[in-house]
């Protein structure tokens, strides 16, 4: 629960139950259907608050208007603006007390996103005294959002993090690497591993991991950030002329690491940093920003 004046975090309940993990349990019952199921879901975690009961207006974005969530709603079309104008919603009475205002995604030719479009507009307050950039929102599919004159213009997606997950536990390559904690001693691989993305080597370096290891006995840890460093590399190449502002927000370990990224090419005046409170901060401000224009 927040305050919707100062944005505070009353209280809250975090689960591990996401999307994918719910709507499998929905296909494992016949009792109700897929709005019902995911509906009664959000009304035991909301009394999980243990807050006053009263009628409850939830603002949700994300994949809860996918086919696989809530209610599916169709995706927005690029551009939106920064107050979240242009977005498809829908208000729906779920029982006596409980209503909900769903925001759909948005999409273009080359992508599509559920929830990074709700940061961005967040994101935008901060983004006022630049005429136009990039954002970057690191994660299992990366967003890069075009940012012009108070409006999301354009859309690019990277399958970075689910190539990694991919390539580092299912792939040739799982038995070369191992996961370990960022840090300083794992940050000369990780640059070994920007500069061959950076070249756009990618696809012709990657049995060099496993080469690497068997060769050379390079140590499975260091290949994790090499490998790590590639992906990252290739997903921002194409950045390298860039010389616009590029606004990059994300929760650590990867702010620090795509901040290394960058900084090996842009120069930090480009360079707009928004650390992971911000990040978080922002899904409240965009959700509090959808509230005042389609909560009435």
């Amino acid at each position: 629960m927040v305050d919707s004046e100062s944005l505070n975090v009353l209280t809250e309940h975090r689960t591990d139950q996401g999307i994918k993990v719910l709507y499998e349990k929905f296909l494992e019952q016949r009792e109700h259907d897929q709005t019902s199921f995911f509906s009664n879901y959000l009304y035991r975690q909301i009394q999980q608050l243990n807050i006053p009961k009263q009628s409850y207006l939830v603002v949700i974005s994300g994949m809860a208007t996918s086919n696989i969530g809530l209610w599916e709603l169709p995706y927005g079309n690029m551009p939106f603006d920064a107050q979240g104008n242009g977005l498809k919603w829908e208000k729906m009475t779920l029982s006596n007390e409980l209503s909900v205002i769903l925001i759909s995604g948005i999409k273009n030719r080359s992508g599509m996103m559920r929830g990074e479009e709700i940061q961005a507009v967040g994101l935008s307050e901060h983004l006022r005294s630049f005429k136009n950039g990039i954002l970057i929102l690191p994660g299992t599919h990366s967003k890069h959002i075009s940012y012009d004159n108070g409006k999301f213009t354009n859309l690019k997606s990277f399958m970075t993090g689910e190539l990694f997950e991919l390539l580092s536990q299912k792939s040739i390559l799982a038995n070369t690497v191992e996961h370990s904690p960022w840090g300083d001693e794992r940050k000369e691989a990780f640059l070994d591993g920007l500069q061959i993305g950076f070249a756009q080597e990618l696809s012709s370096h990657l049995f060099y991991v496993r080469a690497k290891h068997i060769l050379e006995n390079s140590d499975k840890k260091d290949n994790y950030y090499m490998l790590s460093g590639m992906l990252i590399g290739d997903e921002l190449s194409y950045l390298k002329a860039w010389e616009n502002p590029i606004f990059l927000a994300a929760s650590e370990p990867f702010n620090n690491m795509y901040k290394l990224a960058l900084q090996r090419f842009v120069d930090k005046k480009q360079l707009v940093l928004f650390d992971s409170s911000t990040l978080e901060k922002s899904l409240l401000i965009g959700q509090l920003k959808i509230l005042s224009i389609y909560g009435k």
